[in-house]
């Protein structure tokens, strides 16, 4: 039973007491009521929000996934070419070349190269 149900009910009790709204009972027991309907309200609508934030969290998390995944690429590479540690040396603050004409560039998609030993 949500929380609009319950107060609902209890609506449909107090008003089955058939208690005199305009005694001093009546109208504390009334404005509880009203209290109690205002924060069932509040409650709906936080609900409803937070599964939103919850949405749009899950799709921030994935696509944070998939942006680590691009950045990082697959540090498990299994092809033996040493892509998973291409990063680690890397000072950015500097330009590195590398001489490609004994390398032959890797086949499991990393953009890694195989270094060719004659």
């Amino acid at each position: 039973m949500s929380m609009n149900e319950k107060v609902a009910y209890l609506e449909g009790f107090i008003e089955g007491l058939d208690i005199d709204q305009e005694s001093k009972e009546g109208r504390a027991i009334y404005a509880i009521l009203d209290v109690l309907n205002e924060f069932a309200e509040e409650c709906e609508e936080m609900k409803e929000d937070i599964e939103e934030l919850e949405e749009i969290t899950d799709e921030l998390d994935e696509d944070l996934g998939d942006l680590e995944e691009f950045i990082f690429l697959d540090e498990d590479c299994e092809c033996g070419c040493g892509c998973e540690d291409d990063d680690d040396d890397l000072d950015f603050g500097e330009l590195v070349y590398e001489d490609d004409d004994d390398d032959e560039e890797c086949d499991c998609g990393c953009g890694g190269h195989h270094h060719h030993e004659d």
